[in-house]
């Protein structure tokens, strides 16, 4: 896998009033060397900057979607939702904390078009929302940040 490839594809990445394609598209191909069932590719997603709850009418819905070509910017052909979080109200704990993390798996198997990227959805009258999103090779830490993954200490 190519780790530079790889990181953060929205850093600081606002999110407001309006749906789209949001951060870098990320080649897949070129990023782990071949398409599909590459060997676990985590998605991390996490509050930069707490959202804003001023109405109760505001959702936050993060997508990941994939797709076979791109305009250079975001994904234009072929795309489909891969991952998603539900829509997720201003005040959900995940949302209303800065740092907390929104979604951490493993990249599906089935992501087996070539490009990746998030998209943003949300319903509301003044949504804001401020996210980090990474696809990474490695495990993503726990709430307490511990990202032991194997160890040889044993039982006493």
């Amino acid at each position: 896998m190519i780790l530079s490839q790889l990181g953060k594809l929205c850093d600081a990445e606002e999110l407001a009033d309006t749906d789209g394609y949001i951060g870098y598209c990320l080649d897949l191909a070129r990023a782990t060397g071949y398409l599909g069932n590459a060997p676990d590719v985590w998605v991390v997603i996490s509050t930069n900057v707490a959202a804003s709850y001023a109405d109760a009418d505001e959702t936050y819905e993060i997508q990941l979607r994939c797709g076979t070509d791109t305009d250079d910017t975001d994904i234009d052909t072929g795309d489909k939702i891969i991952l998603s979080t539900t829509a997720l109200n201003g005040d959900d704990a995940r949302l209303a904390t800065a740092g907390k993390y929104i979604l951490r798996c493993s990249l599906p198997y089935e992501a087996n078009l070539r490009y990746l990227q998030f998209y943003y959805a949300q319903t509301g009258t003044t949504n804001t929302l401020t996210i980090d999103a990474s696809i990474s090779p490695t495990k993503p830490p726990t709430d307490d940040n511990i990202q032991v993954t194997s160890s040889n200490v044993g039982v006493p």
